[in-house]
């Protein structure tokens, strides 16, 4: 059932191609999460205080751990395919771009989980205006993995939620880290 309810939803927004959204996933399949590292860095330029300068580190940190344990430690571990590896979804799909082979993995999302620790990263370190902006945004570049086809919906949730939490786990261990007295 819970397959079916994914297939649906991941049809529906598969469905949603059209001409004219079609360069807009395709730039946010390209840079989508790539803006995230230029928006932390901005960030930390902006006041160039330390605390800033050693936030726009950690949450680099944060994203590139989430990207990492989501695919060389969780992908491989559950071996979930693609949509496009199921035949009777795969011929009722439209693929933006290339259509991935049969061997790739997908749960969880890579890109979802770098999405969701940068995002929860910058929500927890320049507060809540900023992290509903950088989630909001990671929301979008999330969806556009449903939008080419190549994603269920479970893998993005849980690819975010991966992430959010390697980004806690960064951000409070560079806390303590920080703490004075240590």
């Amino acid at each position: 059932m819970l397959r079916s309810l994914e297939g649906s939803v991941l049809l529906a927004v598969n469905g949603l191609r059209s001409a004219a959204l079609d360069p807009w996933a395709r730039w946010l399949n390209h840079w989508g999460i790539e803006v995230f590292l230029v928006a932390m860095l901005a960030l930390a330029l902006r006041t160039r205080g330390r605390r800033d300068v050693a936030a726009a580190r950690d949450g680099w940190l944060a994203y590139f751990v989430a990207l990492f344990v989501a695919e060389t430690v969780v992908k491989p571990l559950v071996q979930r395919h693609r949509p496009t590896s199921v035949p009777a979804l795969a011929a009722q799909l439209h693929v933006l771009g290339s259509v991935p082979p049969a061997s790739s993995l997908s749960f969880p999302s890579g890109t979802a989980a770098a999405c969701g620790a940068a995002a929860a990263f910058i929500w927890l370190a320049w507060g809540w205006r900023a992290g509903l902006v950088a989630t909001a945004f990671g929301a979008l570049v999330s969806l556009d993995r449903l939008y080419t086809g190549v994603h269920w919906p479970s893998d993005l949730v849980a690819g975010a939620a991966l992430g959010a939490g390697v980004a806690y786990g960064v951000w409070r261990l560079s806390r303590w880290a920080g703490s004075p007295g240590r």
